[in-house]
């Protein structure tokens, strides 16, 4: 009877330290999911939260939540109410060329399998290829994409954007789910911050099970455009003048957009500055309201390439009333390069760009590689 007891007793302590260290077990996995935690730290519009290895809940632009799953891993039976995607995702499309840009310094453009973009407008070397060897598909434009094509492709996730009242944004994602289609909102365009955009490829990064290389890229990135930032002057900013015209109206980006904070951080004094300052986007004026303003700006940006405005001469065509505008007169008028939209993950290097345009003294030697002069015929 002592030695059943003994045993039983023995049999006790042995349960007991096994529970102990299944708990310890746990906390421990607890805290390697809390160490890989993916830290956000400008973006607003998405969220990703670790459930533990291999297992992320995100949340998308839309705030939709959806589970991350590494492939091999189990669905905990908290979330199976969540949308699944498998990671790392083998078949995307993406509906925009900055989701492209994003998924370059990520080493995995072979996995674009869809876009929406036809061929004749990239200038991503990658998906150019794969349009022309057929290993990428156009599936037509956002507002009315080719869905029998997209099933048949099966991707295992699209990307796509989102915006209330803008044509297409607002059915495509409602027919993905209809038809069963994985898909995920990246709304970097929306958020007002030049680092805040670049930082959405920890979102897509999420997918690919690359957080570690996203986080490098980032930070390097965020290093770079600080160095830009301390080395521009901070008296004697030049005035500039950002706006493009469309069917006789002007466009210019609020006080409050990411490109107002582009334009501070490159040394520029933003004549715009005090509009919408705490509202992202664009505004119109008139293109009398737009010369009052810029009449005795240093600089003029139009942000357009000369595929869309290939002069001053045409610009001035086009509105006759900015000829007599200081940066047309001394020619200080620069416009973008056509790979510009496509280029989201060099920003650093577009805010250098622009520093360099403000400061020339400061950034001799600089070679322009999202901007350059706008001919003046």
């Amino acid at each position: 009877m002592k030695k059943t007891i003994s045993y039983i007793l023995i049999f006790c302590f042995i349960a007991a330290l096994l529970l102990t260290g299944c708990k310890t077990q746990e906390k421990t996995q607890e805290k390697t999911a809390a160490k890989s935690e993916i830290n956000v730290q400008y973006a607003k519009g998405f969220k990703i939260e670790s459930i533990s290895d291999g297992i992320k809940k995100v949340t998308d632009g839309d705030g939709r939540e959806m589970l991350l799953v590494l492939r091999g891993q189990k669905v905990p039976d908290k979330y199976k109410d969540l949308p699944v995607i498998y990671t790392p995702v083998k078949k995307v499309i993406t509906a925009s060329t900055t989701q492209a840009a994003l998924l370059r310094p990520l080493g995995v453009l072979n996995t674009v399998v869809g876009v929406t973009t036809p061929e004749k407008q990239w200038y991503i070397d990658e998906i150019k290829q794969g349009l022309k060897n057929g290993s990428i598909k156009y599936l037509g434009q956002n507002s009315a994409p080719n869905y029998e094509e997209i099933t048949k492709i099966s991707p295992d996730v699209v990307f796509l954007y989102t915006q209330s009242g803008m044509a297409g944004t607002e059915d495509f994602p409602k027919k993905l789910k209809e038809l069963g289609v994985p898909y995920a909102v990246d709304n970097e365009w929306l958020e007002n911050d030049p680092i805040a955009r670049l930082e959405w490829i920890k979102f897509l990064a999420a997918f690919y099970d690359k957080d570690k290389e996203a986080s490098d890229f980032f930070n390097n990135a965020v290093k770079k455009i600080n160095e830009i930032k301390d080395k521009v002057p901070k008296e004697n900013k030049p005035k500039v003048a950002w706006g493009q015209i469309y069917k006789g109206m002007v466009y210019v980006p609020t006080g409050g957009s990411y490109v107002a904070k582009m334009i501070d951080m490159a040394g520029g004094d933003n004549i715009f500055k005090d509009v919408q300052p705490t509202k992202t986007g664009n505004v119109t004026m008139t293109l009398e309201e737009f010369y009052a303003r810029a009449n005795n700006a240093d600089i003029l940006i139009y942000p357009a390439s000369t595929v869309y405005m290939p002069s001053v001469s045409k610009l001035v065509e086009q509105a006759p009333v900015l000829k007599d505008i200081k940066p047309i007169k001394e020619g200080k008028v620069w416009c973008l390069q056509p790979q510009y939209w496509q280029d989201l993950d060099k920003t650093e290097q577009v805010i250098a760009d622009l520093a360099a345009i403000f400061h020339p003294k400061d950034f001799t030697g600089h070679k322009l590689q999202e901007f350059e002069k706008l001919p003046e015929k």
